[in-house]
């Protein structure tokens, strides 16, 4: 690789991300609003030219709740201790609400735009927004939550080779289970030890990021380019982008030029850049976000011309290393 590289990754879930966490009333409409922002996304991602890998969960490639009920005898549920975050038990108890809305959950005509985009490439956020490291699952239950993610693409001729593990949770033995599906790309984590995966929340771990988004304490978050032939390549996340929300003018000017400053240094020293966020995380203040969003891309294009800095999705990142 002779340029540095600015890779684009999304975690496409809906409200599978959210099930259990959240106050369903409360957040239906937001979540709602995520399939406007997921397209509007897509158009200014191919307006510009910019390539990205949309790791997308099985679960809402499908047309419905009837596609999901005939899969049901194939699925292997997982055992988590915690019931609160079993999709399957938490999505069966909010069949029974009067506001029960498919399109939270959903979205098979954008899985069908992202297909039919000229930049755009699908990966897996596994079957069913699996958790590797919490307490009860198995292998064998992961094992089969792939399974079905593979079945669902294969279904839709879309033949994934990334994935993205849920809230960055997995281990040696979850890699190697991937390998078996045709997954020879994975996005992992920065090397600094506050973005070592993790089971269970740490709010000081937490409030380190929080400050790292803003102000250089850890480091710039880039990554010498990977080596070709590789059985699996770990393309390690840069940076998560924090949305935002009416935000003030001090706390969005420190992100960006964080952002800013790390993409540049990754053009000038021949590095890889690696920005990563979800659609939904835009809905609070769509408006705001996508200028945002605007910036950063414009940043891109100067750093395009001055250093040959190139967009890449995780998938044609990795051709390129090959080529």
């Amino acid at each position: 690789m002779k340029n540095g590289t600015f890779i684009i990754s999304v975690d496409f879930e809906l409200y599978w991300g959210y099930l259990g966490f959240t106050d369903y009333d409360k957040c239906v409409d937001r979540f709602h609003l995520t399939r406007d922002v997921a397209s509007r996304m897509i158009e200014t991602f191919e307006e510009n030219e910019m390539k990205v890998t949309w790791a997308t969960v099985g679960f809402l490639m499908l047309e419905g709740n009837d596609e999901l009920n005939r899969m049901m005898p194939r699925i292997l549920k997982p055992s988590y201790t915690r019931r609160v975050i079993d999709n399957y038990h938490n999505y069966e108890n909010l069949l029974e609400k009067e506001n029960f809305c498919e399109g939270v959950f959903f979205a098979s005509d954008i899985v069908e735009a992202l297909k039919n985009s000229s930049y755009q490439t699908i990966g897996t956020h596994t079957f069913s927004h699996y958790l590797c490291l919490e307490s009860g699952q198995s292998e064998a239950e992961f094992y089969n939550d792939m399974k079905m993610a593979k079945a669902v693409a294969d279904d839709r001729n879309i033949a994934f080779r990334s994935i993205v593990f849920p809230r960055n949770q997995f281990e040696q033995k979850h890699l190697e289970i991937i390998s078996k599906f045709g997954i020879d790309i994975f996005r992992g984590t920065p090397e600094h030890f506050i973005y070592k995966p993790r089971g269970k929340h740490n709010y000081f771990i937490r409030g380190l990021r929080l400050v790292d988004l803003y102000f250089n304490i850890t480091g710039n978050h880039t990554h010498p380019h990977a080596v070709p032939s590789e059985a699996l390549y770990d393309i390690k996340a840069s940076r998560f982008l924090r949305p935002l929300n009416r935000t003030n003018r001090i706390s969005r000017s420190l992100q960006l030029r964080r952002i800013r400053q790390e993409m540049t240094a990754a053009a000038k020293n021949n590095h890889y850049y690696h920005l990563w966020w979800h659609p939904h995380n835009f809905t609070v203040s769509p408006e705001e976000n996508f200028k945002f969003l605007e910036e950063i891309i414009a940043h891109y294009k100067v750093l395009e011309e001055k250093y040959g800095f190139c967009s890449e999705s995780m998938e044609s990142y990795v051709e390129k290393v090959n080529a």
